[in-house]
């Protein structure tokens, strides 16, 4: 299966087995596995690794939990701190980052779960030292790896400039907080076509938008002997990209950086373009699928992921909340959001995402800085106006019956029109986005 089962059937056996002793936890190899692969989910997972958190902060330091511990501060830098800390804790991580140079072994690994030591002041000293293996593993993650990106950020090829206004507000966002921080991919199986049209041999592949790397990666590795270029608008996004592709040992994407308006004008085509989750944080949806249009070869395909206004309406309630909050205080935003009572309307959409579980995701989830939802209709313009052929949705697949009951005249799920009909009996069937491929005109 793919990682979200993994993910969720592993949540499912640890909620038989918690809450235990710490050495239980720490001889526990499918909790060990889950917090250095996820962002912790659901609510009441996070609830019980928070307090197990401020639990090994407070143990004293018995080597039969350093592996735990370490496992823990990997999982904080993976969720990207959002986890809720009490006083008590504050003052005390205050006290270690003040004496930074002196800490033991079991303190330097607690920090590290309420800290990002790379942005401490004096961090690079810590590599100066010989350390047990657990630790080893945290300074590698979370100082090692970060110094590294920084590096790449730098050295980075920059294709493009980046426009003034939008563009630049949202690169700032990912630069801050780049999304999703992830460990490990799925692999799908290899295709060499889509709703029945066929790849090109060795296609040349174009990811707009590629984030942190996760989809650019899993999108080459499911086309056949291609070759991909990615880009995006965050230097920071596209290090840890570089240096998560490397580490998995693929040579056959090459990142920039780069804007998406601007590369249009470049004169590059390639054999297929893929979209998601990038248009609908532009200033307009509709010039930046003109413009991702431009860079298709005749006869070639494109993917797109844009965002549901009917599938998200749910998340109105906390988005409104979530004006009240700055960036900077997402950790409050998220206590808010988990303390407010079952039933209240704020709780459940948010909860139930998983992008909820770690900053990023949140801000991304209801802090954009830019953001337009659409509808069917805005489908069927994109398509229209870019002379595309709508080849089908990436959902059909899962609501197949039940689509072709209701429209058994469409049974290839190629009626945007009924699609609008069907959506509005089920409004979350396009909950993380309208996925879709289309083929330019030859």
């Amino acid at each position: 299966g793919s990682a979200e089962d993994l993910a969720h059937r592993a949540v499912q056996v640890l909620g038989k087995t918690s809450p235990a002793s710490l050495e239980a936890m720490a001889q526990d190899e499918l909790l060990a596995e889950f917090l250095q692969a996820f962002p912790v989910f659901p609510a009441w997972f996070e609830r019980q690794m928070t307090d197990l958190r401020r639990r090994l902060l407070f143990a004293s330091a018995d080597d039969g939990i350093a592996g735990l511990l370490s496992k823990v501060a990997i999982q904080c830098h993976l969720n990207e701190y959002a986890w809720f800390e009490d006083r008590v804790e504050t003052m005390l991580v205050d006290r270690f980052v003040e004496s930074l140079a002196d800490l033991t072994p079991h303190q330097v690994m607690a920090l590290a779960c309420y800290r990002p030591l790379a942005r401490l002041p004096g961090a690079d000293a810590l590599l100066d030292r010989t350390w047990p293996g657990p630790v080893q593993d945290v300074l590698k993650e979370q100082i090692v790896a970060v110094r590294e990106e920084q590096k790449i950020g730098l050295a980075l090829n920059s294709l493009t400039a980046v426009r003034a206004g939008v563009s630049e507000a949202v690169r700032s966002q990912y630069e801050e907080n780049p999304y999703p921080r992830w460990r490990f991919v799925s692999q799908a199986a290899v295709v060499d076509h889509v709703h029945g049209r066929p790849f090109p041999k060795n296609p040349e592949v174009l990811v707009v938008g590629c984030g942190t790397g996760r989809h650019a990666i899993e999108a080459t590795l499911a086309i056949a002997g291609c070759r991909t270029l990615a880009v995006d608008l965050s230097r920071a996004s596209l290090a840890y990209a570089v240096r998560k592709t490397g580490e998995l040992g693929i040579d056959c994407i090459e990142y920039a950086h780069a804007d998406l308006l601007e590369l249009a004008g470049s004169g590059l085509q390639f054999d297929i373009v893929q979209s998601a989750g990038v248009l609908h944080h532009m200033e307009d949806p509709f010039e930046a699928a003109r413009k991702l249009c431009q860079l298709v070869k005749p006869g070639g395909l494109v993917a797109l992921g844009l965002y549901s206004a009917r599938a998200r309406e749910v998340l109105k309630p906390a988005k409104a909340l979530a004006k009240r909050y700055t960036p900077e205080s997402v950790r409050a935003l998220r206590r808010a959001i988990l303390d407010a009572p079952e039933g209240d309307p704020v709780k459940a959409p948010a909860t139930m995402s998983r992008d909820f579980y770690a900053t990023s995701g949140c801000r991304d989830l209801i802090m954009h800085v830019q953001e337009h939802e659409l509808r069917l209709a805005d489908i069927q313009r994109i398509v229209t106006e870019n002379n595309l052929t709508f080849l089908g949705f990436h959902q059909f697949e899962g609501v197949k019956d039940t689509y072709r009951a209701m429209f058994p005249h469409d049974p290839q799920g190629l009626d945007l029109e009924a699609w609008d009909a069907f959506e509005a009996a089920h409004p979350s069937t396009f909950g993380r986005m309208f996925q879709f491929w289309a083929q330019a005109a030859a």
